[in-house]
């Protein structure tokens, strides 16, 4: 958890996994998709506030997100996708 102070306010940042798609990659094989949200939440009754982070492999790499469901890595050795109906 990160903690940002600021004129006598505090917000806590924390990196919450959101979500974990299944999808479907173009050498054939499943991989998972996580996605990551920043939380944020106002210690003086402030609302919660949260914004997408990253999305990325299990494994650590990185995603690019093509359009809904679809993925790629940054290097294009890799495409993705997703047919899961909330997936981003």
């Amino acid at each position: 958890m990160l903690s940002q102070s600021g004129r006598g306010t505090e917000t806590r940042v924390t990196l919450v996994l959101k979500h974990v798609y299944h999808a479907l990659g173009s050498d054939g094989e499943t991989y998972d998709v996580h996605v990551y949200a920043e939380s944020a939440d106002h210690e003086h009754g402030g609302a919660q506030i949260e914004k997408l982070k990253s999305v990325n492999l299990a494994d650590g790499r990185e995603l690019h997100v093509i359009s809904k469901g679809h993925y790629e890595l940054p290097d294009g050795s890799l495409s993705l996708e997703s047919h899961d109906p909330e997936a981003i």
